[in-house]
């Protein structure tokens, strides 16, 4: 068949159609017939097969645009964190108005809130520069004098282990071996591993290690160019998001049907309610934490007590692991300087942590996200894998946002079956019976279940007993055909 025949086809189709329409109109479908599910086939098939083709060109593309808009999103971002501060700013500011009984006019409110946009941001930058003019001074100090007193201590260390060594005759001799061994070791390297890499390796590949230091120097300087972006977007989103709002439900129900728009809308509240209360929760929670770490270790004299307590405070933001992040690398820090005190720091450590996860933590965050602890730990694990210490942090709101879409649509299914929704019932269930007036849970009853146990360690122990018998029967066999075989080697 021709173009011109194809064309004339779909032509009588559509005229024949019209004859039956009355208003003249068709679908797509009508038009092609038969053939209309066909042509979707194929259109899907290329589809799909240009994209597996060109997959590496469409990542690629992805983050070329990813880096494109990465200043937008990091604007976003910070006026995500900001918007709290707008907001108590906002609070604090309307109060003196509402005090002389003045009712603030619409330009009034909008000078308002250009100044809480603008005391938000201050005080976002004042504490970000608060933190580095702390940390920078105590980390170059901490810098130098570990530089000053490592080589002096490991050399109190030796003295110690070769006393001790010497000492005893059996470790003396073993020693010595060690030495021996250890120094031809070195030797090898030195003579035919280091100066044959140092000429084949490092010295041909001085520029390319060079051109990847500056890579890094050009990538952090780019950084802090997307931050200093991000900072001027994310004053306009905090000046424009009533407006950024309204347009976005008003794509909303312009898209979707009512019901489903509300739905929506009702989750990414959900949403930013536990993203919210859980991330900046947990940044207060963690400033407690690290002030209340800085003045115990001041108390009992532990060195780098203001370093340490910053980056105790800081991976506090993770869940978790987050302690755990931060407690290590501090007491090998303060294990340098003594061991005594490390182990009192570790002590600390975990007071704090005990405290902060049945007190603090409770009372700031209280059950911000509804999760048991096994789910907040397999999110943190799963989202960490995606994405690192970002995933860490935002996997425990971003899993719960997940669990409470998984549980309200089961507890809906469950409702239009006419079915309890509370976990309980189902605890122990043995089956559901229809009734008259219901249904009626059956649950295994203590003895059943107990009676299971002790079947199924008869099954376990008559498996084994199987087994045993299976492997002697094999062992006899296999004795009685070695003793046939030497027989007839004798004959």
């Amino acid at each position: 068949m021709s173009v011109g025949q194809f064309y004339q086809s779909i032509r009588r189709n559509i005229v024949s159609q019209n004859d039956n329409e009355e208003n003249g109109r068709i679908t797509i479908k009508e038009a092609f017939g038969k053939w209309f599910g066909l042509f979707l086939v194929l259109i899907s098939a290329a589809v799909v097969y240009l994209l597996i083709i060109n997959l590496d060109d469409i990542f690629s593309g992805i983050t070329y645009i990813f880096g494109i808009v990465k200043p937008v999103i990091y604007g976003a971002i910070i006026a995500y964190l900001l918007n709290p501060l707008t907001k108590m700013y906002y609070r604090l500011l309307i109060k003196g108005y509402e005090k002389k009984g003045k009712k603030p006019s619409a330009k009034t409110v909008s000078v308002i809130e250009s100044f809480t946009i603008l005391f938000a941001l201050l005080t976002g930058v004042l504490i970000i520069a608060i933190l580095c003019w702390l940390v920078i001074p105590q980390l170059i100090t901490t810098v130098i004098s570990l530089v000053e007193t490592v080589p002096s201590q490991a050399n109190d260390y030796y003295n110690y282990l070769t006393e001790k060594i010497q000492s005893n005759k059996y470790l003396a001799s073993r020693m010595q071996d060690t030495a021996l061994k250890f120094t031809k070791y070195m030797d090898n390297i030195m003579n035919h591993d280091l100066f044959p890499w140092l000429k084949s390796v490092l010295l041909p590949n001085l520029n390319l290690y060079a051109k990847q230091f500056a890579n890094g120097v050009i990538s952090f300087l780019n950084v802090l160019y997307n931050l200093f972006i991000g900072m001027i977007v994310a004053i306009y989103i905090l000046n424009g998001k009533r407006v950024f709002i309204a347009q976005a439900k008003k794509i909303i129900y312009g898209v979707c049907k009512k019901k489903t728009a509300d739905t929506l809308i009702h989750y990414v509240r959900i949403s930013n309610d536990m993203f919210s209360g859980f991330i900046l929760g947990k940044i207060v929670d963690s400033a407690i934490i690290g002030i209340i770490c800085f003045v115990l270790m001041t108390i009992f004299s532990l060195p780098y007590a203001l370093l340490v307590s910053v980056i105790v405070g800081v991976t506090n933001i993770i869940p978790v692991f987050g302690p755990y992040i931060g407690a290590i690398p501090s007491a090998m820090l303060i294990l340098l300087v003594s061991p005594v005190q490390a182990l009192y720091f570790i002590i600390l450590v975990a007071i704090l942590q005990q405290v902060d996860g049945n007190i603090i933590g409770p009372a700031i965050l209280g059950d911000s996200t509804g999760l048991s602890a096994f789910w907040v730990l397999f999110s943190i694990l799963f989202f960490g894998g995606f994405w690192g210490i970002a995933g860490m942090l935002i996997g425990c709101p971003l899993f719960a946002v997940i669990y409470t879409i998984i549980k309200d649509f089961v507890n809906y299914c469950l409702k239009r079956r006419k079915l309890s929704t509370d976990t309980q019932t189902y605890i122990d269930l043995k089956s559901i019976e229809d009734r008259k007036d219901g249904y009626e849970y059956i649950t295994y009853s203590p003895s059943e279940l107990m009676g299971k146990k002790k079947n199924k360690n008869k099954e376990d122990s008559k498996n084994k007993q199987k087994i045993l018998s299976d492997i002697i029967r094999k062992m006899a066999k296999k004795t009685t055909d070695i003793q046939s075989d030497n027989k007839k080697k004798k004959m």
